[in-house]
Formats: structure tokens, C-alpha cells, sequence
């Protein structure tokens, strides 16, 4: 029982750690989006993933916020593979299977939101 808490309270911790350093950038988006003035409305146009990172040495606002959004999508995707780490340790084949699926499900939704369009 006591190895079942331990559990919920490290996959607990990610959630909230990948909730605040994602909160971070957005307020920081947000902050420099005042302090350097946002000349365009955001728009849904294609933004890498290298842009967004050179955006952050930047200052660039845009980035920190598509940052942000990134960190916490990817922070359910931590958990499950956090989960999955402790499923394999334990050798509990079904809930293997279950994590296996749910990450393979978020993948193609995941590839299926990128090149939507």
C-alpha cells in the first residue's frame, strides 16, 4: 500500500512541476508581449520547433508562449510514461499494455493535430 502512494504522489509531482514551468512561459510570454509591444495577432501559421527554440533566446514572446502550450502538452505524455516505467517494474503486464496503447493513441492524435490544416 505504502509503494501504491509513494506512486500517485511522484506521478503527482510531475503533473504539477510540468504545470508550473509551462505556467512560467506563458506568463513570460504574456510579460513580454507588453514590454516589447505585440505588433501581430497571433495567428495559426507553421511554426518549427527549432524557431520556437531560437525564439527563446530571443525574448521572443511568440515563442514562449507556443513554449508554454508545448510543456503542457507534453506533461500528461510524462505521466503515462512515468507510469509506464512503474508498470514495467513491477511486471504488471496489463497495465503495460494499457500505457503502451494510451501513448501509441496520444501519438496519432498528436501527429493528426500537427499536420491538420
Amino acid at each position: 500500500m505504502e509503494n501504491k502512494r509513494d506512486i500517485n504522489i511522484v506521478i503527482s509531482n510531475i503533473i504539477k512541476t510540468g504545470v508550473f514551468i509551462s505556467s512560467f512561459f506563458i506568463i513570460t510570454g504574456i510579460i513580454l508581449s507588453f514590454i516589447n509591444g505585440a505588433e501581430n495577432i497571433l495567428t495559426t501559421d507553421r511554426y518549427t520547433f527549432s524557431e520556437m527554440i531560437t525564439g527563446l533566446f530571443s525574448l521572443n514572446y511568440y515563442s514562449y508562449l507556443m513554449f508554454g502550450i508545448f510543456l503542457l502538452i507534453l506533461t500528461p505524455v510524462l505521466r503515462i510514461l512515468g507510469l509506464l516505467y512503474v508498470y514495467i517494474m513491477e511486471k504488471d503486464s496489463n497495465f503495460i499494455r494499457i500505457c503502451i496503447l494510451v501513448l501509441v493513441i496520444l501519438t496519432i492524435s498528436l501527429f493528426l493535430g500537427v499536420t491538420h490544416g
